[in-house]
């Protein structure tokens, strides 16, 4: 566990080494003040619930800037084979790696709370809500950041494992919203069952759904599987 938590430590502070890190906070706090601006409305309460409901296209942009370089920069460094010799698990590198940019996620979440204090200000803010549509936020992030790390584990080019994570969420995500113009049911309701949209849309509203919670977990746990394996594989060819 003390190794887990060393390369967590260790990833969190490297996203602040280079630019990346201030760049993808910098992204995502425009995106979602843009978002959150645009939620106001004349007579209508205050309140956070777009920006909660827009998570899954605002993470798309951003999350997999925080995971392409976890492993993939890593090997065109040449450091990664000196992790990988050090007396170090597999599932200890994934889930450092992980942990770490869910740290990280926490981090580039931390000045929306600014526009927490706007509605406090200007509104009266339901905290139950607001912590619900949080807790949304970094369900779905996990499931974004844990096919992010896939992705990095399988190249050493970080744009490829950016794009990989981007076009392959970004297809998931297009076919569900298209899914009512070319599907009928039965697989039109499989569809709406297992579009991850409105399960973010139940956090965004205050409602917790333990079958949302256990979709995006176990995307996130699946994906992290496979990481472990497919670096099982590298490691010992």
């Amino acid at each position: 566990m003390s190794r887990v938590i060393t390369l967590t430590e260790r990833e969190v502070r490297s996203f602040f080494l280079t630019p990346v890190g201030y760049i993808v906070i910098a992204l995502f706090v425009v995106f979602a003040s843009l978002v959150f601006n645009a939620g106001f409305e004349q007579g209508q309460p205050a309140s956070m619930q777009k920006v909660f409901r827009w998570g899954m296209w605002i993470l798309l942009v951003v999350c997999p800037a925080i995971t392409m370089g976890l492993i993939s920069e890593e090997r065109r460094l040449g450091t990664f084979e000196l992790l990988v010799t050090s007396p170090v698990r597999e599932f200890e590198i994934i889930a450092g790696k992980f942990l770490g940019a869910m740290a990280f996620l926490i981090l580039m979440l931390t000045p929306t709370l600014f526009h927490v204090a706007l509605l406090e200000i200007y509104g009266r803010p339901d905290y139950g809500e607001l912590a619900c549509g949080y807790l949304g936020l970094l369900l779905a992030g996990s499931a974004y950041i844990a096919t992010g790390l896939l992705a990095s584990t399988l190249t050493t080019s970080q744009l490829l494992a950016y794009l990989a994570t981007f076009l392959g969420w970004l297809a998931v995500l297009l076919a569900f919203v298209f899914a009512p113009t070319f599907l009928d049911d039965p697989w039109l309701t499989f569809a709406f069952a297992s579009d991850p949209i409105p399960r973010l849309h139940d956090f965004a509203i205050g409602l917790i759904d333990m079958s949302n919670v256990i979709y995006f977990v176990s995307i996130a746990v699946f994906f992290l599987i496979v990481s472990n394996r497919v670096l099982e594989a590298q490691r010992w060819p």
